[in-house]
């Protein structure tokens, strides 16, 4: 009797023209992993006995779901569970980015980008005056904003000129449905790491339900989607429509 508990990595890939897996990509440590199998049915139900038995029941339709949770926070992890498309910023600097007209102080003005340094801000009098910093404004560095202490005597739009560092940008539905090959690649710790290896042919992943993003604990995030049939394999082949699962023998 071989009884089970189960670790391992979850890897997500591409699949090709021919329902193939491309590059496998580990998602990160996976503390939980699930896989749902569905059926429709029909059921027919006697009419003769006093009882209405069940005497008949008809598979109508098959499907599956999966469910993992993931604590790694990378772009890919984002793309997929956001249905985003992330752009690589190179570090780079700007020159008289001009800001909205109407500032008073206390606000906080955003600038084009992120993580920024070497901020200088100037007015846009004939004779430019630079404010000064801690005085006039403060950087949030990280944010990439601006917040104006004191705007008196000054003419705006205020111009700003800064440097800012290399970032990813993860923008939220900006792809299609994602569809992937999901590989488990794990071992039963209940019989002497035995290996365990699982494949689901084609999972739509579903976005997102919930992304915490303040919490005292570190944060995890659910990845979730829709087994589906690939039917570009033989369902009466050996690896079936929807998936396998391996175990060493």
């Amino acid at each position: 009797m071989a009884y089970f508990s189960g670790q391992g990595r979850v890897y997500l890939a591409q699949r090709d023209a021919t329902g193939n897996p491309l590059s496998l990509r580990w998602v990160g440590n996976v503390p939980d992993l699930k896989i749902s199998l569905n059926v429709e049915t029909i059921e027919h139900k006697e009419s003769y006995s006093g009882q209405r038995l069940t005497d008949l029941q008809i598979i109508k339709s098959k499907d599956g779901e999966f469910s993992c949770t993931l604590e790694e926070i990378s772009s890919e992890n984002l793309e997929l569970s956001l249905f985003g498309q992330t752009s690589q910023v190179n570090s780079g600097s700007v020159t008289g980015e001009a800001l909205p007209t109407g500032i008073a102080a206390g606000d906080l003005r955003l600038l084009t980008h992120q993580f920024v340094s070497a901020v200088t801000v100037t007015d846009s009098a004939s004779t430019p005056a630079t404010l000064v910093e801690g005085t006039d404004y403060r950087v949030h560095a990280a944010q990439g904003a601006i917040e104006f202490l004191s705007v008196t005597g000054f003419t705006q739009p205020f111009l700003v000129d800064y440097s800012y560092g290399a970032a990813k940008r993860t923008a939220m539905f900006k792809s299609a449905q994602p569809e992937v090959w999901l590989r488990f690649d794990g071992i039963n710790t209940a019989d002497g790491n035995r290996p365990v290896i699982v494949d689901l042919y084609r999972v739509a992943i579903n976005p997102t339900k919930d992304l915490s993003l303040i919490s005292d604990e570190l944060q995890k995030f659910e990845l979730s989607g829709k087994v589906l049939a690939d039917v570009s394999k033989d369902v009466s082949g050996p690896l079936g429509q929807f998936g396998r699962m391996i175990m060493q023998g």
